[in-house]
């Protein structure tokens, strides 16, 4: 098992996560390799890669904002609404049912903080109290199943297992504990630690004062750790080395690294006009797509990419003909996806942010068909405490 043994840190500024080289990633064999060219970034034009299919509405009784974590499992979106909300919404999208997970407390049956969660083999939610260290698994009606405690999830802040046994468990930033910036493989039946991966220099650790949304994806299931630009494999129990992002010209040199900076703001100011890659995160990952951003001289890009072909399309504006109001704009953090399900990409929509920019010229351009013109009206009539909406469209070929 062999992983990256020095990586080159960079830092971070509020969720974004910021992107690193050094000599050993160089080495890495050439078909692990992506390059990623941003001084050829394009125009998304959303037409040419998505198709609407549905748009997702939400009960003016519930609050659904913030929303750190997305998946997607048998027409259910599974939601993690944070910031103080701290719930778990369960939607089914063809019958427009609402379950909602909301067990705060210091109770048996109850979580303290709600860290993370995944959608195991078994199609159950198995949630992650990182303050409390326990894992609680509900059914996708909301029935509790069960509840784990061990005082080794304590401080962990992302998690996952592939077989309900063996736990990829990551305990970094606000979260590291006295064990380091780390990721380690936790065997659960057992309850010891069976190996643990990818420890950080304590004199770097200092940029990693953030808290991240997400750190693994499970199909295919994969690691993504901040300040790295290499996507891991992995195996039941076992970490893989993978993809590397390379950003040629743009990497940021291994010197700005020998520089003290006073915090994280200090740093991402000095990377904002250097014209080096930084801020690389937002990762999702399905079999034959994988997204993510990165910023440049203070600009988002976005970057659609194949990991099998290591084909890669990068955005610097878009235009969106699909849904919404036809927008011609430069590409930002709102623009980016929450979650993917096979053919089936998804982004949220905020109703008052587009009521704020209705316009004529726009809405005339705007695209005709019947789920946008719903969508159109609710934007048009859109009241104070109205919730934001979640878009869904058919992925096409991006090139």
């Amino acid at each position: 098992m062999k992983l990256v043994n020095s990586i080159t840190i960079l830092s971070i500024f509020s969720v974004f996560l910021i992107s690193c080289t050094n000599n050993e990633s160089k080495e890495k064999s050439e078909d692990e390799t992506i390059k990623i060219n941003l001084d050829k970034a394009q125009t998304l034009k959303v037409s040419d890669h998505f198709k609407l299919k549905d748009v997702i509405y939400f009960s003016d009784s519930l609050v659904v904002d913030h929303l750190i974590k997305s998946s997607v499992i048998n027409n259910k979106l599974v939601l993690h609404c944070g910031r103080g909300l701290d719930y778990l919404l369960i939607k089914d999208m063809r019958t427009g049912e609402e379950i909602v997970i909301s067990a705060k407390g210091e109770g048996p049956n109850q979580y303290q903080k709600l860290n993370d969660f995944f959608i195991n083999e078994k199609g159950q939610i198995e949630l992650l109290d990182g303050q409390a260290g326990k894992i609680l698994t509900y059914n996708l009606k909301g029935g509790l199943l069960s509840v784990y405690q061990n005082e080794k999830l304590q401080n962990v802040g992302s998690f996952l297992s592939l077989n309900g046994e063996d736990y990829f468990l990551y305990g970094g930033n606000f979260y590291a504990g006295t064990e380091g910036y780390q990721m380690q493989i936790w065997n659960k039946n057992e309850g010891k630690v069976e190996s643990s991966y990818l420890p950080f220099e304590e004199k770097k650790a200092v940029f990693m004062l953030f808290i991240e949304p997400r750190n693994f994806s499970k199909s295919p299931a994969s690691f993504f750790q901040v300040y790295n630009q290499n996507v891991y494999e992995l195996s039941e129990d076992a970490v893989n080395d993978s993809l590397y992002l390379d950003f040629g010209q743009h990497n940021i040199p291994a010197e700005f690294f020998e520089n003290s900076y006073q915090d994280v703001r200090e740093f991402s100011q000095a990377m904002a006009k250097s014209g080096y890659a930084y801020g690389l995160g937002n990762f999702l990952l399905e079999e034959n797509l994988l997204f993510a951003s990165v910023r440049k001289n203070e600009q988002d890009y976005h970057l659609y990419i194949n990991p099998k072909t290591g084909e890669s399309s990068v955005f610097d504006e878009i235009s969106n003909d699909v849904f919404g109001l036809n927008t011609g704009e430069k590409i930002g953090y709102s623009h980016r996806p929450i979650a993917m399900d096979g053919n089936h990409i998804y982004f949220i929509l905020s109703l008052e942010a587009y009521n704020e920019n209705m316009g004529g010229t726009l809405i005339k351009t705007s695209s005709k068909s019947e789920l946008n013109q719903r969508l159109l009206s609710k934007i048009n009539n859109f009241e104070e405490g109205d919730n934001l909406a979640i878009v869904k469209c058919e992925m096409r070929s991006i090139k």
